[in-house]
Order: C-alpha cells, then sequence, then structure tokens
C-alpha cells in the first residue's frame, strides 16, 4: 500500500473516533446514568433521550443541503470539522453534569437540553464526515478500503472509551450505580469530550477533498423536499434506508439492553476476570469479537459484494438472541459469554456494512437525476440513524417503565419476572424480528462492484457527449438498480 494513501486512509478515519465511540458510551451507559444515578423515571429518562435524537434526525437533512452547497478553499466538507470541536466537547461534558438540578422535571428539561445542544454539534461534525468520502476517493474497491480503516479507528474508540469509563466509574455488585457517583461522571464527561473532539482536527488538517463546484442557485424550501423525494424515488437508496435503519435499531436495542441485562441477571461481579467487572468484560467481549470480524466482513465484500456480510453475520445475531432468551440468574455465565461473542460478530456488519454503501449512492444518483448529492444523501441517512436510535431508546424506557422497573431493586435477588422479560424484548426479540427483514432486503440489493463499474464508465462517457446509446446489459444494471424505466434516467437523455 502506497504511503499517501495509508496517511489518506489514517487522517480521515480519525474522525470517527467519535463517531463510533460516542454511539459506544451513549448507547450503553446513558440510560443507566439518568434513571441510576440523575434519578429520572425510566419513561422520562428515554423519552429526553428520543426527543434530542428525533431534533438531531430534522436536523441532519438541513446540514446536508447545507454542505452541498458549501464552496471554501478548504473544501464542502472539511470546514465544519475545525467549526465543530469546542462545540461538542462542551455539550458532551454539559450531558454528564447536572449542575444540582433537584426536581425531576428540572432534570429532565435540562438534560434533554444538554442532549439536544451535543447532537447539533454532531451533525455539524457528522453529517459532512459521511459526505467526505466520495468526495475523495472513487473507486469501489478504494472506499472499501477506507471504510475499512474507519471502522478499526471506530472500533478503537469503543474499546478505549468503555476502558476509561469503567476505571472512572468502578461499579461493583457491592457498589452499585447510584447517585453517589455524579462526581465521577464529571470527570467522565471532560475526558471523554476531548478524546472524541480532537481527533476531529486531525481529519481537518490531513485530508484533502477533490474540487466541486457548490450549488449556486437560490434554494427554496419546495427545493429541498423535491431533492429529499428524488432521492427516496431511487430503489437502491430506499433498500439501503431499510437496511441502514433496520441494523440502528437493532444496534440500539442491544447496546441499550445490554448493560441492564447484566445488572439483572448477575450484578456487575467484581473482579470477574483479571480485575475486571463482568460487565467490563461482556461489553469488551462484544467489542473485540466485533473488530475481529471485520477482516473476514471485507473479504467476503472484496470476493463478492459489499452487502454479503449480512448473510452470514445477521443469523449470528439471531442465535445469540435465541440463546440469551433462556439466559436466567441460575445460567451459568459462560453460556452468556459465548451468546455475546456470537452477538459481536454479528453487530459488526450493522454499522460497517451501510458505510462501505453509502459513497456508491452519490454515483447512482447522478447516473438516475444528473446531480451528486453527497450531502442530501449523508444527511438522510444520519438523520434516520439518529430518529431509530431515539425511538428504540424510548421504547426501552417505556418498555421498563410498564414492566416496573425499580432501579432501587435491580439485581439478581430483587429483580422481578417482569423486568427481566423488559429487557429480553430489547435484547432479543426486536434484534430477530429486524435481523430477519434485513435479510430478504439485502438479497435484492443490486448494487454490486460490476453494476457500480457499469454505471461509473456511462458517467464517463457521458461527460464526452450529449446522448448515450446503452447496449441492453447496461440498460438491464441501470434500471435494476435504479427501479426506474431506462427512458427516464438522465444517463440516456
Amino acid at each position: 500500500m502506497k504511503k499517501k494513501k495509508l496517511v489518506g486512509m489514517l487522517t480521515y478515519s480519525a474522525a470517527d473516533m467519535l463517531g463510533g465511540g460516542v454511539a459506544q458510551v451513549l448507547s450503553l451507559y446513558y440510560l443507566t446514568f439518568l434513571t441510576f444515578v440523575m434519578g429520572l423515571p425510566p419513561a422520562l429518562a428515554g423519552l429526553a433521550i428520543a426527543a434530542a435524537k428525533i431534533w438531531d434526525g430534522i436536523s441532519d437533512p438541513i446540514m446536508g443541503i447545507i454542505v452541498d452547497r458549501t464552496k471554501t478553499r478548504w473544501g464542502a466538507c472539511r470546514p465544519y470539522f475545525a467549526i465543530a470541536v469546542i462545540p461538542v466537547f462542551v455539550a458532551y461534558f454539559m450531558m454528564w453534569y447536572g449542575w444540582g438540578i433537584g426536581s425531576v422535571w428540572g432534570k429532565f428539561l435540562y438534560f434533554s437540553f444538554a442532549y439536544v445542544l451535543f447532537n447539533t454539534a454532531y451533525t455539524i461534525a457528522m453529517v459532512p464526515y459521511e459526505a467526505l468520502l466520495p468526495r475523495m476517493v472513487d473507486g469501489y474497491k478504494e472506499r472499501t478500503d477506507y471504510s475499512s480503516m474507519r471502522m478499526i479507528f471506530s472500533g478503537v474508540a469503543c474499546v478505549v472509551s468503555t476502558y476509561i469509563y469503567e476505571a472512572l466509574v468502578p461499579i461493583t455488585k457491592d457498589n452499585p450505580l447510584s447517585p453517589a457517583f455524579q462526581p465521577n461522571f464529571v470527570i467522565l464527561g471532560l475526558v471523554l469530550g476531548a478524546f472524541f473532539a480532537l481527533p476531529l482536527l486531525v481529519t481537518f488538517f490531513g485530508t484533502k477533498e477533490k474540487p466541486r463546484l457548490a450549488l449556486e442557485k437560490r434554494l427554496t424550501l419546495r427545493q429541498v423536499f423535491h431533492n429529499y423525494k428524488e432521492v427516496l424515488s431511487n430503489s437502491t437508496y430506499r433498500k439501503y434506508y431499510i437496511l441502514n435503519l433496520s441494523g440502528a435499531f437493532v444496534s440500539n436495542a442491544i447496546l441499550s439492553a445490554m448493560v441492564i441485562f447484566v445488572y439483572l441477571i448477575y450484578g456487575n461481579i467484581e473482579n470477574f476476570l483479571f480485575g475486571f467487572t463482568l460487565v467490563f468484560v461482556v461489553v469488551n467481549l462484544k467489542g473485540a469479537v466485533e473488530i475481529g470480524f471485520f477482516p473476514i466482513n471485507v473479504v467476503l465484500m472484496k470476493k463478492y459484494n459489499k452487502h454479503r456480510p449480512y448473510l452470514l453475520d445477521l443469523p449470528l445475531i439471531v442465535a445469540a438472541s435465541v440463546i440469551l432468551l433462556f439466559v436466567t440468574p441460575s445460567t451459568p455465565v459462560w453460556v452468556t459469554l459465548v451468546a455475546v461473542s456470537l452477538m459481536g460478530a454479528g453487530v459488526s456488519c450493522l454499522g460497517f456494512v451501510p458505510m462501505a454503501l453509502l459513497p456508491d449512492l452519490a454515483d447512482v444518483d447522478e447516473m438516475t437525476f444528473g446531480k451528486r448529492r453527497e450531502g442530501i444523501n449523508s444527511g438522510l441517512t444520519t438523520m434516520g440513524k439518529k430518529i431509530v436510535g431515539g425511538i428504540a431508546l424510548a421504547c426501552f424506557g417505556f418498555i421498563l417503565q410498564v414492566f416496573g422497573l425499580d432501579t432501587d431493586n435491580a439485581s439478581p435477588e430483587q429483580a422481578t419476572l417482569a423486568s427481566m422479560i423488559a429487557v429480553k424484548i430489547m435484547l432479543c426479540g426486536i434484534p430477530i424480528i429486524f435481523c430477519v427483514i434485513m435479510i430478504f432486503v439485502s438479497k435484492s440489493y443490486a448494487l454490486d462492484e460490476n453494476a457500480h463499474g457499469t454505471i461509473k464508465k456511462l458517467l464517463t462517457k457521458k461527460a464526452d457527449c450529449s446522448r448515450l446509446k446503452l447496449l441492453p446489459e447496461e440498460i438491464s444494471i441501470c434500471e435494476k438498480v435504479s427501479g426506474k424505466d431506462a427512458d427516464d434516467l438522465w444517463i440516456t437523455k
């Protein structure tokens, strides 16, 4: 591998320390922080997170349009990495500091506001980041290389952030999560805020975009909705959206339920392995297997197509979920660890595959409509993921409330059967349903290396002549990928 390409991959991937690590920490720990430490009822805690994520989702398409219309000497995406550094750090710290607010509704409003503020800063950074790769790299396989390196950085951020959490918030079975840990979370907010924000500067200084013209004409609300309508009318994008959102729901359901599952079934066993607690071992075992499974998925992507890992990984999630359904406090811990390992292998495709698929959608968009809208594609994608993540956590909080979770009785000795059922609905039931849906959708996803190569070749030819005459095979590929008649495609006009 050329040194220049390796440096480009490393600096591009650095920003996903924010994308990967933040998602891991907030999905795993934030709901428990709001309920066990800050004393919010589970339903309100879930609602606070959901409200912030829904706002975040609404703001993402707006940011995508801004990116597509940005033109600076640093490019359309990179300036926002530098702009977002300080807001990300400050807002992340605020999420873990309660300022001594005493009333339940006061806490609810404050943490809702803090999460909204953080998600706004996150949007400023991550929507341009999702739009960056197709502005840097053209090749189908080369984009896979960049996405693979990005996932390594994301995985490292997940592991390191849980190490930091374990070190700063030493929860054990004899010292359970409680309001006494509030000072620890203040330090956590400062440390992780810096850890997630600073890599944005590495990506800002270390990457370079290819020059593209920004849109010059005045933008109207009607044009905005027309852009969304056009993008979503594409068959491949709709299937991508189903896969992406279903994967996000599964991922959030698993992460949000895993820690509470261990608390309720076993308690957080101190010094379970090499001095680490059981929760820490479970979380990092899942993360380690997830990272270890990336090379297998990369091989599948390069040998077959970018969506092939779904057919191997998703059945592993189903198998793990079935095992965990039957786990009780009397079940040996090793059974749970085996299931968690299968879960880690399975979820390795949920973020990686959509990340690898997204850059190619800009080429399909250009083939269909003659427009490259990386920002809009990115905004719609992140919008859906965040809204789904918020809905998942709101559902979990509501389910816990309905089934009567009592944070004072969240231990194997005192936990009720109903509260265990609530956790297993999220950790096992929901993943099984959505994984089955994703398997069926992935089998009909038409954009592979051959189709992408054909589309890129036609786009190159189109730049040299006003009208193309497509071969029957090319017509078939374009129609299958777009879901439209060839005569309606920009590439044939």
